[in-house]
């Protein structure tokens, strides 16, 4: 018997070594199959747990929500995807899966690391730049002659500014410090604006005010309401920048009061000086310490405006977000323009808040996934069309949360901001 064994083998010794031979290539393949589809999870997992972690870290060093939000979906989004089932050797599809959501994770840390450096840059640059206007601004006040006594809550803020921004090591910290500075920066502004102005203009004013009403009481009057209607709108926008607007506010609430007292062309006349002085006090102001370009969304209204330097360039009737999805307010700053682009819902089909995908010519994203963009599918915007209304387009109600501008407007406004330029939604 071991005879013909030893007989068997030798005649099929080829044969035999053939098929074991292919048995060991295959369970070689198959093992190198499983090997590369472990190697490409883990690289995955890896790159995944280093986003995570920078995640963090921008949160810990006080990146604001909208400032993360979209890298956060992209993250979740590519973390969500389902690999193909398969197993080795039959697995290639798996490993190339995991490659190319491990690249996705790896593009999704670089570009966080990139915005989170230079976030560290842009607010460190800023606060610095406040404490070294802070200490300008206090020398030039002593200059034109403002009053001491409205200098004495300023003494040693410049030095502690300084001290704060050469500690800080964070986002949060240095927005602290030019947010602490905001307030004192702008009440000197308007100190400075308001002296130079009252040194110079209130005759020179009080001269053209005569000279437009011919000594007519009647007309003198009306030329001082008009003024104060003026600068009354105008505090009204510095205070949507959050601009102090106290001193000049105390000085019109004066000239008001004696509007209504004095009843001679000439004592209206220097009121009405004394009003257009106050205006060009604030709109100096709000040239100086006002971003170069702003747009702001009023909910209530549903309007959009340009401002240059605090006065406005430009509006226009939008539509915003309707109950239940309503638009942010805050104060937040144009991050993205891109164009042209198709909006994708987040939600899924059946939700009552999906929607098809929907093409747009141009966008600029500003808080998250809130955009100011156009929208072919509406024809009304304006006050109550952030709510239930008629649009024979067939829109009938508000947006999901972005901001829908009229296409000819939106080229304005695509063609003007820039990116990084401030939004305030109110």
């Amino acid at each position: 018997m071991l005879a013909l064994s030893l007989r068997f083998l030798r005649r099929n010794a080829l044969r035999i070594g053939v098929v074991l031979g292919t048995f060991a290539l295959v369970a070689g393949f198959i093992l190198a199959q499983q090997m590369r589809e472990a190697f490409a999870e883990q690289d995955y997992q890896s790159n995944r747990a280093q986003v995570l972690a920078a995640q963090l870290r921008a949160s810990e060093l006080g990146l604001e929500s909208a400032e993360l939000s979209d890298l956060q979906r992209q993250e979740l989004t590519t973390a969500s995807e389902t690999p193909p089932q398969a197993s080795a050797p039959f697995n290639q599809d798996r490993i190339a899966f995991f490659s190319r959501v491990a690249d996705q994770e790896a593009q999704i840390k670089d570009q966080l690391e990139s915005r989170v450096q230079k976030l560290l840059t842009e607010t460190h640059d800023s606060a610095q730049n406040s404490a070294k206007q802070l200490s300008t601004s206090l020398q030039k006040a002593k200059q034109v002659g403002v009053d001491e006594q409205l200098l004495v809550e300023f003494a040693g803020l410049p030095s502690k500014a300084q001290i704060e921004v050469e500690v800080a090591t964070t986002v949060r910290a240095y927005r602290a410090v030019s947010t602490e500075l905001k307030a004192p920066l702008s009440k000197l502004s308007l100190l400075i604006a308001d002296q130079e102005a009252t040194n110079q203009l209130v005759g020179q004013y009080a001269a053209q005010a005569a000279a437009r009403n011919h000594g007519d009481a009647t007309a003198a009057r009306a030329g001082a309401s008009a003024a104060l209607s003026r600068v009354q709108a105008d505090m009204q926008t510095a205070r949507i920048f959050q601009m102090d607007v106290s001193v000049v506010d105390l000085h019109v609430q004066k000239l008001a009061a004696q509007l209504n007292r004095v009843t001679a062309a000439a004592e209206l006349d220097q009121v009405s000086g004394g009003l257009m002085v106050q205006d060009k006090v604030l709109q100096d102001a709000m040239t100086q310490t006002l971003p170069e370009k702003a747009l702001t969304i009023s909910l209530k209204e549903q309007v959009i405006r340009a401002y240059s330097h605090g006065q406005q360039v430009f509006w226009s009737y939008v539509t915003t977000g309707r109950p239940g999805l309503e638009t942010d307010s805050g104060s937040f700053k144009v991050y993205w323009k891109v164009s042209p682009w198709t909006m994708h819902s987040p939600w899924p089909k059946g939700s009552p808040y999906w929607y098809p995908d929907s093409k747009v010519r141009m966008v600029m994203w500003f808080n998250g996934g809130d955009g100011i963009h156009d929208a072919s599918w509406r024809s009304r915007y304006g006050p109550g069309t952030n709510g239930p209304h008629y649009d024979p387009t067939g829109e009938d109600t508000g947006t999901h949360g972005c901001v829908n501008v009229p296409y000819s407007n939106m080229v304005w406004l695509w063609n003007w901001t820039p990116t990084g330029t401030a939004v305030i939604v109110y």
